[in-house]
């Protein structure tokens, strides 16, 4: 028997989903990167989407369903061909920016897409409310990164 989600519940999905592959894309960009700054601030940009993932996995736990997992075979598609871009790329490392500022950019973009709506449970408000302000606070330090 097929469950139907509620709009409510497919907006936050969004949100989970886009964490997690955000967090899958950085760490595997930061493991192609020597361990120097911009690896690290990937690494703790995983971590932060993680924590947001679990935290927002908790919320749709209490409106009754399981938090969602990224389609891997997807992931890995996506992962599979930043990671030939990049090696095929003149500059790596720039290569490597763009695609993660590019996963901050959808994130933010389904971030925006839940904050619209007008049945968001408070905590779920509260925790998008603090996180709408990261994806750019990111791609602003990858930006800052591209000209080091």
């Amino acid at each position: 028997m097929a469950v139907l989600l509620s709009e409510l519940q497919i907006a936050l999905n969004d949100v989970v989903v886009a964490c997690l592959e955000a967090a899958d894309g950085h760490e595997t960009a930061a493991g192609m990167l020597e361990d120097d700054h911009l690896a690290r601030m990937l690494r703790d940009l995983a971590r932060s989407r993680r924590k947001a993932a679990d935290e927002l996995g908790d919320v749709i736990r209490e409106l009754g369903e399981l938090p969602p997992a990224p389609d891997t075979d997807l992931e890995t598609v996506r992962e599979l061909a930043s990671l030939v871009k990049a090696a095929l790329s003149p500059d790596e490392r720039q290569t490597l920016i763009q695609e993660r500022a590019a996963a901050e950019a959808r994130l933010e973009a389904c971030i925006a897409q839940a904050l619209a709506r007008t049945d968001l449970p408070e905590k779920a408000s509260s925790i998008l409310q603090r996180l709408s302000t990261s994806p750019q606070d990111a791609r602003d330090r990858l930006a800052a990164a591209t000209s080091s």
